[in-house]
C-alpha cells in the first residue's frame, strides 16, 4: 500500500500481487513489490486506514480464491493488481 497527502485528503494505490513458484523470481525481477518502508510512507504513521487494509486484504483473499477455483477469473493471467483510493479504479497486469 503506498499513501499520500499531496491533495490534502488522503490517497494513493492499493497492491495484491501473486507469486507462483514457477514465476516468482520474473516477477520479483520485476520490481512491482518495494522491498523497504519508503521514510514518508503514511502508511507508517496514519492510524486512519484500518479500512484500507482491510480492503487491500480482501483484495488478496478474493484473488487467492480465484486462483484456487472458488471465484470467476476473466483473465488467468493477471498476477498484479491495483486499485486507486481517489477513483475506485482497479487495474489488473498480466
Amino acid at each position: 500500500m503506498g499513501l499520500n497527502r499531496k491533495r490534502g485528503p488522503l490517497n494513493g494505490i492499493l497492491r495484491a500481487t501473486y507469486y507462483s513458484a514457477e514465476n516468482g523470481q520474473r516477477i520479483r525481477d520485476e520490481g512491482l513489490a518495494e522491498l523497504a518502508d519508503r521514510p514518508d510512507d503514511l502508511y507508517r504513521s496514519n492510524i486512519q486506514i484500518g479500512e484500507l487494509n482491510a480492503l487491500n486484504a480482501c483484495l488478496a483473499v478474493i484473488r487467492f480464491k480465484q486462483l484456487r477455483g472458488f471465484y470467476f477469473e476473466a483473465d488467468p493471467s493477471y498476477y498484479h493488481l491495483l486499485f486507486e483510493v481517489g477513483d475506485f479504479r482497479i487495474v489488473g497486469s498480466s
